[in-house]
């Protein structure tokens, strides 16, 4: 019997959910997609899978760097332009503590002689990165199956390079390739992009699917992390790794 997987993306009305079998073979499978409020009902919704990627960051530096983690470093360079730039850096972990984007800032510049800010984007991802980042630090056990996966490093292994897929994910044309790409592991995808479901749009729904194709990878033992093994882990002894 296959490894269930999960692949979980956030969303406007908490996180998506996508439950499916890891096959380990290029074969589609069935998959349950279901929205979970906060990151805890997340974890009981996955709780018999095997592994769980997670479109967030987790593990975080003490002190902000340059380009961010040594992970993201290496996903920028894969993805190459213009993909490059859906990789942003986290904040470190002073800065997620606070509660307005002015104090995020400035704890994130304190945190190293390089000054570095945060962008108003990342500061908006807080909420969710907070949910992620106190459920693994109260039980890092949950690291050893809660994986963080980025899905454009996803559909840049589907596309067979980064000259594969240049188009942004919101364009007609960039959604319409990753859902042929995702097509022969999920076949019911088109059809469920067309459910809507309040506070979820499409590209988080695909994401998702992204992401779970690749926790099946993780699964299967075929997939690849940035930096190879074994990774860096912060102070809290979280790994700062992104699996595809």
């Amino acid at each position: 019997m296959a490894d269930l997987v999960a692949g979980v993306d956030g969303c406007r009305a908490g996180w998506v959910v996508v439950l499916t079998e890891s096959a380990c073979t290029d074969g589609g499978a069935g998959a349950e997609v279901a929205v979970a409020r906060d990151f805890g009902a997340v974890l009981d919704l996955t709780r018999a899978a095997r592994v769980v990627g997670v479109d967030m960051p987790f593990g975080l530096l003490d002190a902000a760097a340059p380009g961010g983690r040594e992970c993201d470093r290496h996903a920028r360079r894969l993805l190459g332009s213009p993909r490059a730039c859906s990789v942003f850096s986290p904040p470190a972990r002073c800065a997620l503590t606070r509660a307005s984007y002015r104090g995020a800032l400035a704890a994130n510049r304190a945190s190293s002689a390089a000054r570095l800010g945060i962008s108003i984007e990342c500061f908006r991802l807080f909420p969710r990165l907070r949910e992620v980042d106190e459920a693994l630090g109260a039980d890092l056990a949950l690291a050893e199956r809660v994986t963080e996966v980025h899905p454009e490093l996803s559909f840049r292994a589907l596309a067979g390079g980064p000259a594969g897929l240049v188009e942004p994910k919101r364009s007609a044309r960039g959604r319409s390739r990753r859902v042929a790409l995702l097509r022969r592991a999920f076949p019911r995808l088109a059809r469920t992009l067309r459910t809507r479901v309040a506070g979820v749009a499409a590209d988080d729904v695909l994401d998702a699917h992204a992401v779970a194709w690749s926790a099946a990878r993780v699964a299967c033992d075929s997939a690849v992390c940035l930096p190879a093994r074994p990774a860096p882990r912060d102070a809290r002894g979280l790994p700062m790794a992104i699996w595809y």
